[in-house]
């Protein structure tokens, strides 16, 4: 049988050489026994309060602000990379909600990107004319001479496809979230738009992989991605499990909302409410305060607080004999009243089960039908002492005792205006598992 004589070209024998002496390169130079980082992440959870607004009185969490670094091996998947990534940034979020004991659980939404480093090696079949070393430029006078002015540069087939890696790496990332973030409770916004900026670099390693660099001359890694953006949280419905656990810790719940215009134990609850914070010769005295109490857009009951020389007009009766409210009745015009409202079960249950985020949030609204301040320029509707509740929640178990899940606190206070008719206003919300004050 004859020998097959296989003839080699320039290009062969100068590719062969090519791949010689890279190889050579890479089992002379590149010794290194390094481990890949796991990734870093930065959090930062922005809340707002009941009514939409962001502020330092916020406790519903609605945003993250977040950094993501993650590192990727020579030979291993990079979707594995995205999803230890991934998991990471939500188990900081995750950890951190666990500070305001919410029992809410969130998706993660992807809704915008500021900025994004993808980041390759200089090595890819060999050295390669790097851009950035320890994370800044190297300059073009540098790149023209030792060691670099021979390497690959852009241009050559391996130059361009290790660009074309750290340029796909947030694509990747996003592209890995759309088909698998389902699993780890992330999604990306419809609307999400491309990256403000976005920066490729082909980062100095020595020509080596990240895991056999030289780390003492070359610290840093160069298979990265830094993503900077935001992630809008969005809450679960709660499971079985949760609403069982909610409505066995708020069996028994009350509802103290009234005016007080001096320090007091509630009726014989043994709880103490302070006085309203009215300016000095100032207070409630109007008949302008017949409020509906929800919870969880639940009405629970009625809360009549006038107190003044109308407070006999069947109009500000509304609310006087309810099965469920126990009044405390003014003894003279501008004194303290207050209503203590019991939950029953049944509403407990649709309460708890209309919960969005595993808490309990109060809300009045003016009642119909009842004293509305008179029509002046400055209040063309009318409306309702809105400055006036001092709230506090409590439950009160089947032996007795008490504990106290909101306030006693005043959710308006002085200079707050009056409420509209027709609009329900916040006062603040609970977690009925979550003891303030043993009573």
């Amino acid at each position: 049988m004859g020998k097959k004589i296989i003839k080699l070209t320039e290009i062969d024998i100068f590719n062969i050489v090519k791949k010689v002496i890279s190889e050579q390169t890479e089992s002379n130079n590149c010794t290194g026994t390094n481990e890949v980082s796991s990734p870093y992440i930065e959090t930062e959870i922005r809340y707002k309060d009941e009514n939409g607004k962001f502020g330092t009185n916020g406790d519903i969490p609605a945003v993250v602000k977040f950094k993501l670094k993650a590192y990727f091996p020579t030979a291993t998947s990079s979707d594995k990379v995205y999803q230890e990534a991934l998991s990471q940034l939500k188990q900081q979020v995750e950890d951190k909600l666990s500070s305001k004991d919410l029992i809410a659980k969130y998706d993660l939404v992807l809704v915008r990107v500021d900025d994004v480093i993808g980041s390759a090696s200089n090595y890819f079949n060999g050295p390669l004319q790097p851009t950035h070393f320890g994370g800044k430029p190297i300059d073009s006078s540098k790149l023209s001479s030792e060691p670099y002015v021979n390497l690959p540069k852009e241009g050559d087939r391996n130059w361009n496809t290790n660009k074309g890696y750290a340029d796909s790496r947030w694509e990747n990332m996003v592209s890995y979230i759309n088909k698998n973030g389902k699993s780890i409770g992330f999604g990306v916004g419809k609307d999400l738009k491309a990256p403000k900026t976005t920066e490729f670099r082909i980062t100095d390693t020595g020509g080596c992989t990240d895991e056999k660099r030289d780390s003492n001359k070359y610290k840093g890694p160069g298979q990265y991605v830094i993503v900077n953006g935001f992630i809008k949280l969005e809450p679960k419905p709660l499971d079985d499990g949760d609403i069982v656990k909610l409505t066995e810790c708020a069996e028994g719940l009350k509802i103290i909302v009234g005016y007080f215009n001096q320090n007091m134990n509630a009726m014989d609850t043994g709880i103490r409410m302070p006085k309203n914070t009215f300016e000095p010769g100032h207070g409630h005295t109007c008949d302008y305060a017949t409020f509906t109490v929800s919870c969880n857009e639940i009405p629970v009951g009625i809360s009549n607080m006038n107190n003044g020389k109308n407070r006999n007009n069947p109009q500000a009766k509304v609310g006087l004999n309810q099965e469920n409210v126990e009044r405390r009745a003014p003894k003279g015009e501008g004194d303290t009243v207050y209503s203590l409202i019991t939950v029953g079960k049944e509403q407990l249950k649709r309460i708890i089960t209309n919960s969005k985020n595993g808490k309990v949030s109060m809300t009045i609204q003016g009642t119909d039908g009842t004293l509305l301040r008179p029509r002046s320029s400055q209040r063309p509707g009318g409306g309702y002492h809105g400055e006036a509740p001092m709230v506090c929640a409590y439950v009160e178990d089947e032996d007795g005792s008490k504990r106290i899940v909101y306030g006693p606190k005043e959710p308006f206070g002085r200079g707050s205006g009056d409420v509209k008719p027709g609009v329900s206003k916040p006062m603040g919300s609970f977690n009925p598992c979550i003891t303030i004050k043993e009573v």
